[in-house]
């Protein structure tokens, strides 16, 4: 432990203290930042050879007699020297306050100013000590990080506006069959897409997509895929397996380090009773439910295995039919509305959607989804949104 008291450090005291004013001299001579002393009416006393210098003098003396007002515009010069006569009223300091400076030639800087009140041992106010720090560059950065952000800012609500009208897009109207959607992205944009490529058709062709990841980029690829979607529709031959194998093989390559998980399926003519198939095929999707009218229960449809989307070599799964009675009901949804955690980790799970679907039987098509979707977020708790949610719904209805 140091000993104030050791002969070496008293030598040492009394050296700095004698050669106290050489000191200050060598620092005002040295710093690069703009040290000052000015008097009662703001007028230089003392003043660093930075502040000189950036004031186009050699010699720290040629300043001395001189204020703000010699350098700076009438409004920026006034400001200053309000500023420091408060300091001498009230004796309060300014510390590191950033302030514009405006030249008198109009060149505009940045500077970070401390200014703290000098008295006599009576008390005295006998002028103002200054430090002043450009930070022109550090300013001109933020500046330009702002306007980054907000352009990012702009973008994003242009990219949740498209996303909006874009999906889940024009739903046809087909006799026989209801439909209903949630799309809930986790923030302004998200991954999940619904797409009903072929609005004029009475087939119902549809396709749910959920692109890896969340954000600006996976809004992209959803834009991406509507256009792809509805290119492959097309030449729709009634084969989803092929539809999905061809978007495929169109976004194959257009996507980097993601993938594509998704599901497509149109429905057939109706019998004379009303009833349906559909025909369903999948890629790494295979959330597929049915609510059956008759026993009021949802059997989770046992789907083939696949790939997902947007690796080379990907093969959708086999076409799986199934029938559907009036009043029957088809349900798909991305993971987010599985995967939905409560504060300890717990998913909601498969077993808690199944129940919602049928604990909500006896409501419209979109009040069931509804259900499902506050029963997810009652589970979450608190916690905020974690993944793109989507639901969605079809129904047979009884014809007319």
């Amino acid at each position: 432990m140091l000993n104030k008291n050791d002969t070496d450090f008293q030598q040492s005291a009394d050296l700095v203290k004698h050669s106290f004013e050489r000191l200050f001299v060598a620092l005002m001579e040295q710093t690069a930042d703009r040290i000052y002393i000015k008097d009662t009416k703001g007028r230089f006393i003392f003043v660093s050879d930075a502040l000189a210098r950036t004031h186009g003098f050699k010699n720290h003396s040629e300043i001395e007699g001189m204020s703000d007002f010699d350098f700076f515009d009438k409004e920026n010069a006034e400001s200053f020297y309000a500023e420091e006569q408060e300091i001498l009223r009230t004796g309060k300091p300014v510390i590191n306050r950033v302030e514009v400076e405006t030249w008198k030639d109009g060149t505009t800087t940045w500077a970070s100013n401390s200014k703290v009140p000098l008295r006599l041992e009576s008390g005295t106010a006998m002028g103002i000590l200054g430090i002043t720090r450009d930070v022109t560059e550090e300013h001109l950065n933020k500046e330009k990080l702002r306007q980054a952000n907000e352009t990012m800012l702009d973008d994003y609500a242009s990219a949740e506006k498209v996303q909006r009208v874009m999906i889940p897009g024009t739903i046809p109207t087909v006799q026989g069959i209801e439909v209903a959607h949630i799309w809930k992205p986790m923030a302004a944009v998200g991954g999940d897409i619904i797409s009903f490529p072929r609005p004029l058709s009475d087939d119902m062709l549809f396709f749910m997509g959920d692109v890896c990841g969340h954000g600006v980029q996976a809004a992209f690829y959803t834009v991406l895929l509507k256009y792809i979607t509805r290119r492959t529709a097309d030449d729709y031959s009634g084969s989803p397996q092929a539809f999905l194998d061809s978007v495929n093989t169109r976004i194959t390559n257009q996507i980097n380090n993601s993938f594509i998980t998704g599901i497509a399926g149109h429905f057939s003519q109706p019998q004379a009773d009303g009833s349906r198939h559909l025909h369903v095929s999948h890629a790494g999707h295979p959330h597929l439910l049915i609510l059956r009218k008759a026993s009021g229960r949802a059997e989770s449809v046992k789907l083939p295995g696949s790939m997902v989307m947007g690796l080379p070599g990907g093969n959708a799964a086999e076409l799986t039919q199934l029938p559907l009675q009036p009043g029957d009901r088809a349900y798909t949804f991305t993971d987010g509305i599985i995967e939905a955690a409560d504060p300890e980790g717990n998913e909601f799970g498969m077993e808690q959607v199944t129940a919602s679907i049928e604990a909500s039987a006896a409501q419209t098509l979109q009040q069931s989804l509804d259900t499902i979707f506050n029963k997810a977020l009652q589970h979450t708790g608190d916690l905020q949104q974690q993944d793109d949610i989507t639901l969605l719904a079809f129904e047979v209805t009884q014809p007319e």
